[in-house]
C-alpha cells in the first residue's frame, strides 16, 4: 500500500514541480520508489553512483556515436540496467554484509537518473530529487497519522 501511495504521490508532485519549475527529478516514477528505499541509505548511494557512472558511459560512448532523442534514452536505461544488475551481482561473488547494502535500487531507475542528469545536469536533477522525495515523504507521514511510513 505504501509503495502505490510513494509512486502515485511521486508521480503527482514531479509533474507539478516539472510543470512549474521546469525540471524533473530524474524522471516521474523516481521520486516514488527513493521515498521507498529512504531509509536505506547505502542503497540510495548506490543507486546515485550507478547513475553518476552510467552518465560517464553514456557521455563516452556519445563522443564517437550519433546519441540523440529515445536513442539516448534506450542507451542510458540500458547501461543503468547492467550497471544495477552488476551491482547484484557483486553481492554473489563477494557476500560482505556492506556489498549487500551496496546494491542500487530497480533496473530502470539508474538509467532515467543518468538521462535526466545528462540533459539538465548533475545538480539540478539531484537537487529536484530530494525536493520531491523530501515533499512525498511528509505527505505520507501525514496522510498516516505522524506515523514514520518507511
Amino acid at each position: 500500500m505504501i509503495l502505490v501511495q510513494a509512486i502515485a504521490l511521486g508521480l503527482i508532485i514531479s509533474l507539478y514541480t516539472a510543470e512549474y519549475l521546469g525540471l524533473l527529478a530524474g524522471g516521474l516514477v523516481v521520486p516514488g520508489y527513493f521515498v521507498v528505499i529512504s531509509s536505506r541509505p547505502m542503497m540510495l548511494l548506490a543507486t546515485i553512483l550507478a547513475s553518476l557512472l552510467a552518465l560517464g558511459i553514456l557521455k563516452l560512448l556519445s563522443s564517437f556515436m550519433l546519441l540523440y532523442g529515445r536513442r539516448r534514452l534506450l542507451v542510458a536505461v540500458l547501461i543503468g540496467f547492467i550497471l544495477a544488475q552488476l551491482s547484484r551481482e557483486v553481492v554473489n561473488v563477494y557476500p560482505h554484509p556492506v556489498l549487500m547494502q551496496l546494491q542500487a535500487f530497480g533496473f530502470i531507475i539508474p538509467g532515467l537518473l543518468a538521462y535526466w542528469m545528462d540533459k539538465q545536469g548533475i545538480l539540478p536533477t539531484l537537487g529536484m530529487l530530494a525536493i520531491n522525495v523530501t515533499i512525498v515523504r511528509f505527505i505520507l507521514i501525514i496522510l498516516h497519522g505522524g506515523q514514520e511510513v518507511l
